[in-house]
């Protein structure tokens, strides 16, 4: 029985509502849909939270792990930091902000700050050290697309030294902002497309609780939804332009 199948027989058998579930969980319905409809597969710590919701406890979290070992990947790929550190190439769409392997120190504070209203500041700070350093620590070429608005819509300091360090990242990256006037219409979360040395591909999605991989059958999707973004964004050297005049 296929992951989804098992999560929703241990729904009906638990006599909850998806609404109830959610509640318990603090996961959204919205991701809820996504796994019981197998459009998205659940990391491990959100399948152990559904089991001890749905009182089957590691029946779940083994039918997550016979459907992922036996299908799309290994269980040690559903590990994003994993991924980001066997991918030859990821592709980054930001839909709103810049992305976050791409943060300098004062924008992923700026963005902690915002998304974890509830964190302390000596959190906030841990988090946005750990995440600026994050991409010098790998070796994948990185491409990434998101709009000037993420630059120009934040404190203008924060803007200028988000910039400055987008000019100062190495020539692996390549930056397509999407100019004002145009949107990612199409793209509702951000995403990454990781391709991994061995040829596999993986896509996933950040979500207010928590990052979402996709199922092997939505692939052909997220690649239009990347190859649309480039199309809408600048070139790469047009891209430093602008960004060389957000800068100063």
């Amino acid at each position: 029985m296929s992951f989804p199948r098992h999560l929703r027989k241990s729904l009906d058998l638990s006599g909850l509502t998806q609404s109830a579930l959610s509640r318990r969980t603090g996961i959204s319905q919205a991701s809820l849909s996504r796994y019981l409809n197998g459009h998205v597969m659940p990391s491990r710590d959100v399948v152990v939270a559904l089991g001890e919701a749905l009182g089957v406890g590691e029946d779940v979290v083994t039918a997550w792990e016979n459907h992922i070992n036996g299908g799309e990947l290994p269980h040690f790929l559903r590990d994003i930091g994993r991924l980001e550190e066997m991918a030859a190439r990821v592709d980054l769409i930001g839909p709103v902000a810049v992305p976050g392997l791409l943060w300098c120190l004062e924008y992923a504070r700026l963005v902690f700050r915002s998304g974890q209203p509830l964190l302390s500041e000596d959190h906030v700070e841990r988090l946005a050290r750990l995440r600026s350093a994050r991409l010098e620590q790998l070796t994948a070429h990185v491409s990434a697309v998101f709009p000037m608005t993420a630059l120009t819509g934040v404190p203008d300091d924060v803007g200028r030294a988000q910039a400055q360090h987008l000019l100062d990242l190495p020539e692996r990256v390549s930056l397509h902002l999407v100019p004002e006037g145009s949107i990612l219409l199409g793209v509702t979360s951000p995403l990454m497309m990781f391709r991994l040395v061995d040829g596999r591909q993986v896509a996933t999605s950040d979500h207010v609780d928590g990052n979402a991989i996709y199922s092997d059958s939505v692939l052909p999707r997220i690649s239009e939804l990347v190859r649309n973004a480039l199309a809408l964004s600048l070139p790469h050297m047009a891209t430093r332009d602008v960004l060389e005049g957000l800068a100063r």
